[in-house]
């Protein structure tokens, strides 16, 4: 479970490619995919529609929450079947009434990632 939430908080760093390609800066995108996405405010991005995604993530990063959304539709009833919390906040559980600050900071990525996505 950690390591699936690092894997795509780790992805997630992806939509600054995103930002490029649609020529907004990198931090217009993360503000504007925060502002979309406020499940407390029941305002969430539909993480099994293409379009939607593609506007803040990589064709990469689109295409596994994609492969994700497909997995919890064949998903058998009862069982839990992909991602089991939110991806785009990191957690699974939050208030209704959340004080939401969001702050950017630029990071420095890493030379190699020790994780493969297969």
């Amino acid at each position: 479970m950690v390591m699936t939430r690092a894997l795509v908080l780790a992805l997630l760093t992806v939509v600054a490619s995103s930002a490029v390609a649609a020529g907004g800066r990198p931090e217009e995108v993360i503000r504007a995919l925060y502002k979309a996405h406020r499940p407390w405010e029941h305002k969430e991005l539909n993480l099994a529609n293409r379009t939607v995604l593609s506007k803040y993530f990589s064709p990469e990063l689109t295409k596994l929450f994609l492969r994700n959304a497909q997995l919890e539709r064949d998903c058998p009833k009862g069982d839990l079947c992909g991602l089991d919390f939110d991806p785009i906040l990191g957690s699974q559980d939050f208030d209704d009434d959340l004080k939401f600050n969001l702050r950017i900071t630029q990071g420095t990525p890493p030379l190699r990632s020790p994780l493969q996505i297969v």
